[in-house]
């Protein structure tokens, strides 16, 4: 028989076939053993360290895995996490593969998808049914949580995003998408539960600090803006507890916000700088912290960059949050919010945090760049000025995102309606963002600053005298030196924050950029098109400026002029360095922008904010006297040239006189002590331009303008300057010489023992009234110093105006008053202990106002009014006065001064006679105000008074109105009285004929 079987082929190819399945079963257990590290066979789990599924083996009696008993097993295995379950515990023991033992559901099943994807075994179609698997159990994780009790599901997913894995990052949007499959609820539950995994993420963000904080933080915030919806969850997120602005902190981007160098709550310590007094530690902890806040800025910039262009939907709901937490927290701008105690201050509990404020302004100077880096692009002249003006009825309209800018103040009232564009930018939104974030935040910080640095000024002082006068330690010494090491370092904090080198940089080109917008605003008065106004085209700047005024100017808020001058204020102070590595280019802009608004009050209203671009102005001197030559070793090349190259340097001196002019005048004043505190920046201006020939001719040119128009129906710009000049000196020298003498007789009362009978509470009372005082005093004695240090200047080369009939009497009457306190019998009454302290330097002057006296000797005018000065010139006056220069190096004045005593003591003689010939005049012949013979009587037109013309020309310098009845009046409207003119005339002829 044969050996043949017809059915062998058929039983060879079914045994191959039976072969390959084995083959290709054993193969899927090998793979699915792979990704999810259990396995059912125990020589398998012995040799690769995966864990051994018992249950699941015995249940189904088999060592190897397929896709059905899989969806068993993995569920088996879920149930498994759990740190204390006895065979994780084991494996955790005894096995090397960790992801055998993971006892976290979703890291574990995070873990699978990533082993999934990295296979390349698997046919695509197995791979997406293990990839369903793997999800829907990570679904159900979610959905039901409470099946995996302990598991704290949203941790884990935010440590899988850490990570920044690609496998974690579809892992997540998978979860996410199996949940809004779902078909009932799945959108609304993904919505609470993303929400609840950013509120852990908020409170890990709340508990770090600059320095320890987790930069992961930022690949899970930035997977939320991959997706529409996802960004659209995270912007919705929001504390339980949502009703001030400070709840802004709490949530997910303000929290990241609010993570600066400062403290993030009103009574939290500050971190930083415990020791104030080791400079060493002081500059490298600066130089750390000054790092970290760079990095974390620019990660959060690029994160906010994400969700700006998300989507339009995304935008559009990024700039809403950003605009209502400006809003909410508006009240950080307030001005009472400035002058509170910060234990008192309310806005401090109830608004963001400094460093919040300060770091949502620097995410938005990055935002600015693209636009403000080079002003020279123009890309700034996008943006639209008539932004502001849009009413919050209509912003949604035109694209605007920042809520109650139309009750912002303008740079000029608004007494109509205002135009407004179609449409408004994006790089208009982003201008006017940033700078309310800078009013809100750095601004008011600096204010804080610059009012810590006189608080620990005055702490330092109090500790001196505490040390002085206690006989070793005492409690009241350790006392004060803790407090002022707490102030130290709160006051080293604030400073560290506002002097970032990254931040300063990014203002200067804003501010910079914004002064050549302003100055373009300022001068484009024409528009092609009504549905912009925003500058577009760049225009020349030419002084005189066009009588024209935009009514774009209407809708610009001052807090954009306060923002550049608090922050080129600040350079000066603590920073110069930056004008210098920025150079002259950029600094350009800034001495425009400052001539422009600061000398017309048509395009800038408010007295206040044009006495501070005078500030501004001393910010750009290339060189302080008070500066130590240290402070700052990059020079001042860069600024000197504003004064000597800058094209329109020649428009200096007469802006800063209209600004000095223009915060007292009628309709233009201000609180009369304030104008002190504005006027002390023009001196020291005046101070740096006097030693410039160029500008000293511009003083002259303006004085001879002035000689040419004495009785002009406006008062010449520098006759009211000098007018105003002499009014300062008067008040300020006569208010410290009272407050020196109250300190005399304070001093010597505290000093005779007079004092310590009184009740401590008297002592007290009594001490912070000296120290009050003394303060007033010193601040009297800088600015009269000042004011007469800048008439001698003045006088030095210009002498018609001072020596004219208008002023001479006043300026004659002024001296002779000063001096005589100064040399006379009441000297003593100002000999205060420390006068240093109150910087009292009567010396100084002496000289400077016996040398006015020099300057001005050649006018018979002048001489003869100090002889007429009933109240205090005496023949003896100069003798006086040339012993105490003798004392105080002022010996080379001895000479000219006599030549004036000699002239002086001529025309008394003059004037004695001139008196005997009109010591009966009538009533009638007598200036009302001023009781002397007048000369050109005139009549007043609304009192019917009549003064002598140089009487109230002289009272319309300062005051525009009748002196007797308030109504207003100009030189123009003043009626000659000819008839008592000629009357006068004809009794003097006849007086001295006899």
């Amino acid at each position: 028989m044969s050996d043949f079987n017809p059915f062998a082929a058929l039983i060879e190819e079914s045994t191959v076939k039976s072969d390959n399945s084995t083959k290709k079963q054993q193969s899927i257990s090998s793979i699915l053993e792979e990704i999810f590290a259990f396995t059912l066979d125990p020589k398998v789990s012995e040799k690769k360290h995966f864990l051994l599924l018992e249950e699941v083996a015995n249940t189904f009696s088999r060592k190897d895995l397929d896709l059905l008993i899989l969806q068993h097993a993995l569920f088996d295995r879920l149930f498994m996490c759990n740190e204390e379950n006895p065979f994780i515990k084991t494996a955790k023991k005894n096995f090397r593969n960790t992801h055998s033992f993971e006892s976290k559901v979703l890291t574990y099943l995070c873990n699978c998808v990533r082993n999934l994807n990295d296979d390349t075994n698997l046919e695509s179609e197995e791979k997406a049914k293990v990839k369903s698997l793997i999800i829907q159990n990570a679904v159900t994780a979610l959905i039901q949580s409470e099946i995996y009790e302990g598991q704290k599901l949203e941790q884990q997913l935010i440590d899988i995003l850490k990570d920044n894995i690609d496998n974690c990052i579809l892992f997540f949007k998978d979860v996410c998408k199996g949940v809004l499959d779902e078909e009932e609820g799945g959108e609304a539950f993904l919505k609470d539960k993303l929400s609840e995994i950013l509120l852990v993420l908020t409170d890990e963000i709340i508990k770090s600090n600059i320095v320890t904080f987790d930069y992961g933080i930022f690949n899970v915030l930035n997977v939320f803006t991959t997706e529409e919806y996802l960004a659209s969850i995270f912007l919705d997120v929001k504390p339980l507890k949502f009703i001030t602005g400070s709840d802004y902190a709490n949530t997910p981007l303000g929290a990241i916000f609010n993570v600066s160098i400062l403290p993030k709550t009103p009574n939290a310590i500050y971190e930083h700088f415990q020791d104030p007094t080791d400079q060493a530690s002081i500059l490298s902890a600066e130089g750390i912290l000054w790092s970290n806040v760079d990095k974390l800025t620019e990660h959060t910039h690029a994160f906010v960059l994400s969700l700006l262009t998300c989507s339009p939907q995304i935008k559009n709901k990024t700039l809403e949050w950003l605009g209502l937490c400006i809003k909410a927290n508006i009240d950080r701008g307030k001005l009472w919010n400035s002058q509170s105690p910060p234990e008192l201050n309310l806005v401090n509990y109830t608004s963001v945090s400094d460093g919040f404020m300060i770091n949502f302004g620097n995410v938005m100077l990055r935002l600015c760049r693209p636009f403000c880096n080079n002003f020279k692009d123009k890309k700034i002249l996008k943006v639209d000025p008539t932004y502001c003006a849009v009413s919050d009825d209509c912003r949604s309209e035109k694209g605007v995102h920042l809520p109650g800018m139309n009750t912002e103040t303008c740079l000029i009232p608004n007494d109509e309606k205002l135009v407004t564009a179609e449409k408004y930018n994006f790089v208009t939104e982003c201008f006017y963002f940033a700078h309310k974030a800078i009013n809100l935040g750095y601004q008011v910080t600096v204010d804080k600053l610059v009012r810590l640095n006189h608080e620990v000024g005055r702490m330092e002082r109090a500790y001196l005298d505490a040390v002085a006068q206690a006989a070793g330690n005492s409690d009241l010494v350790d006392s004060l030196k803790r407090r002022m090491t707490q102030q130290l370092t709160k006051y080293l904090s604030l400073k560290a924050q506002l002097s970032d080198p990254v931040l300063l940089n990014l203002l200067f080109d804003f501010v910079s950029t914004s002064t050549y917008w302003l100055c373009q605003v300022a001068v484009k008065v024409n528009f092609d098109q009504q549905k912009t106004f925003a500058p577009l085209d760049e225009l020349q700047i030419c002084f005189p400026l066009p009588d024209i005024i935009p009514n774009s100017l209407k809708s610009i808020p001052e807090f954009i002029i306060e923002n550049i001058v608090c922050y080129l204020v600040f350079l000066r102070r603590f920073n110069p360095k930056i004008f210098e590595e920025q150079g002259y280019e950029k600094l350009k802009p800034l001495l425009d922008f400052i001539l422009i608004y600061m000398g017309s009050p048509e395009r800038l209203r408010n007295p206040h904010v044009r006495a501070r671009l005078a500030e501004a102005l001393e910010s750009l001197l290339p060189r302080h006297d008070d500066e130590p030559s240290s402070f700052n070793a990059f020079g001042g090349f860069q600024r000197e040239m504003l004064f000597t190259q800058h094209e329109h340097r020649s428009e200096i001196v007469s802006s800063l006189l209209k600004v000095f002019v223009g915060i007292e005048m009628t309709g233009q004043s201000v609180e009369f002590e304030q104008k002190f505190n504005y006027r002390r920046p023009m001196y020291t201006v005046m101070d740096y331009l006097w030693t410039k020939e160029e500008f000293k001719t511009h003083f002259k040119i303006l004085a001879q303008e002035a000689e040419k128009n004495m009785d002009a129906m406006t008062p010449p710009l520098f006759l009211r300057f000098v007018n105003l000049l002499m009014n300062d000196a008067v008040y300020l020298l006569d208010e410290a010489f009272t407050n020196m003498a109250k300190l005399k007789e304070m001093q010597t009362a505290r000093q005779n023992g007079e004092w310590d009978s009184l009740p401590a509470q008297e002592r007290t009372q009594n001490l912070g009234y000296m120290h009050h005082i003394g303060m007033i005093a010193k601040f009297d004695n800088i600015l009269g110093r000042d004011t007469i240090k800048t008439l001698e200047k003045l006088t030095s080369e210009i002498t018609i105006v001072f020596t004219h009939s208008t002023m001479v009497d006043r300026v004659a009457a002024m001296l002779n008053y000063f001096l005589y306190n100064l040399v006379g019998p009441k000297k003593k009454n100002f000999k205060v202990k420390d006068s240093k302290e109150y910087s009292f330097d009567p010396a100084t002057t002496v000289l400077n106002i016996c040398k006015i006296y020099v300057n001005l000797k050649e006018s018979s005018s002048f001489c003869l009014a100090i002889s007429q000065d009933g109240r205090s010139y005496s023949p003896q006056l100069f003798t006086l006065a040339e012993d105490v220069l003798i004392r105080i190096g002022g010996g080379s004045l001895i000479g000219e001064l006599k030549e004036v005593a000699m002239r002086v003591a001529e025309k008394v003689q003059e004037q004695q006679a001139s008196e005997e010939a009109i010591a009966e005049a009538p009533e009638h012949f007598l200036d009302p105000i001023m009781s002397t013979l007048m000369t050109d009587p005139v009549i007043l037109p609304s009192s019917k008074q009549t003064v002598d013309r140089t009487t109230i020309a002289r009272h319309l310098l300062s005051d525009q109105t009748d002196p007797f009845n308030r109504a207003p009046l100009s030189m123009d409207q003043v009626i000659p009285n000819t008839e008592l003119a000629e009357e006068i005339r004809k009794w003097m002829n006849e007086r001295k004929n006899k």
